[in-house]
């Protein structure tokens, strides 16, 4: 075992943004030349070479994932782990080996909620890498923490711009973008707000497109809702897409107004083309999406207020483009994979 283990559920053999967080700090433990063991629980092959990072996949064994752990706890000075759902081997960690460092990843709902007093003991034993502000005081909030364990480590795009790719939109439309898991679990994520905006957008903007991106057993419901509101016409299903860049560099806006985002990589993805943005005034978005600077934020399902801002950037190119200037600024000066790195090596080094 090498001097940091990372113990994570998934990093490469699905996609969501926990995995992606997951490759970052792969990547970033890798480039800092800290020598790295992954322990992965269902993983079987990965798809990046690395030169300090040992990978150890167990292909949805838990159990035997776990005793590898263990077996080796006394080898490594510090464990990342990737999720609070690991924390029961967490504890047996920290009970075999108490002087070792350890780190989980707290990202958002899993963790805006009371935990019991076991777990409330051996967090102030640990440290967290959390994802947002917002995440972070909501997991103090609820659980009666102090802040001086929990380090901000928020996610990171990288800002390569895709060439050669083609305009997935008809140019006659004005083309707005959502990218979201479409699950039940997820209806928080208001793509049934932006939906019911349609009909109350025709008016002033005739050719408006709603283009949403993502997959799930929530799709036939919002599909229905649509037919119910009259609007299917002006939406467009794509389901799930590999290739997301076309579809934000494209756009006219970007628009999804959740309150359950622990960050929210899909506006900072969007911000790197200098789209605007909104979102809801509630959640990690809110450390991305600055109000009036970055884009506008509304207040959860509040539909005049996402009507009003919609039409405003439709019908004001100057302030699409100061928007999406001052997004792009923000993106550099917040949240590059250098700023990423230059974070973890702070907290790994305290």
């Amino acid at each position: 075992m090498n001097k940091v283990c990372f113990f994570n559920l998934s990093t490469y053999s699905s996609i969501g943004g926990i995995e992606k967080y997951n490759q970052n700090l792969l990547k970033a433990l890798d480039f800092l030349n800290i020598k790295t063991t992954s322990l992965s629980v269902y993983d079987k092959v990965n798809i990046e070479e690395f030169n300090n990072i040992e990978f150890k996949n167990f292909n949805k064994n838990k159990l035997k994932s776990s005793v590898y752990l263990l077996k080796n706890i006394y080898k490594i000075e510090e464990l990342v782990v990737s999720h609070i759902n690991l924390m029961p081997i967490v504890i047996v960690s920290k009970i075999l080996n108490p002087k070792l460092n350890i780190y989980i990843a707290i990202y958002g709902v899993e963790v805006w909620k009371n935990f019991s007093a076991l777990y409330r003991f051996f967090f102030k034993k640990i440290s967290f890498l959390s994802i947002s502000s917002y995440t972070t005081d909501v997991f103090i909030e609820f659980n009666a923490l102090k802040k001086n364990n929990i380090h901000y480590l928020p996610p990171s795009v990288n800002l390569d711009l895709s060439s050669n790719i083609k305009n997935p939109y008809d140019n006659k439309n004005f083309n707005i973008l959502s990218l979201s898991r479409l699950h039940e679990a997820d209806s928080y994520k208001g793509i049934d707000s932006m939906i019911k905006t349609i009909p109350l957008l025709l008016n002033r903007i005739p050719n408006i497109k709603f283009t949403i991106v993502g997959s799930g057993n929530d799709k036939e419901r919002l599909m229905q809702l649509s037919q119910e509101m009259g609007v299917e016409n002006y939406i467009d299903f794509k389901g799930f897409v590999k290739g997301t860049e076309s579809y934000y560099k494209y756009c006219d806006m970007f628009c999804l107004p959740s309150k359950g985002e622990g960050f929210g990589i899909v506006y900072l993805e969007a911000m790197k083309y200098k789209r605007p943005c909104i979102a809801c005034n509630e959640g990690g978005q809110t450390d991305v999406v600055i109000n009036k600077k970055t884009g506008f934020l509304c207040d959860y399902d509040d539909l005049h207020c996402l009507v009003e801002n919609i039409i405003r950037l439709s019908e004001n190119p100057q302030k699409v483009q100061e928007l999406g200037d001052n997004g792009y600024q923000y993106l550099l000066n917040n949240f590059t994979f250098d700023k990423f790195q230059s974070r973890l090596r702070s907290i790994l080094k305290k």
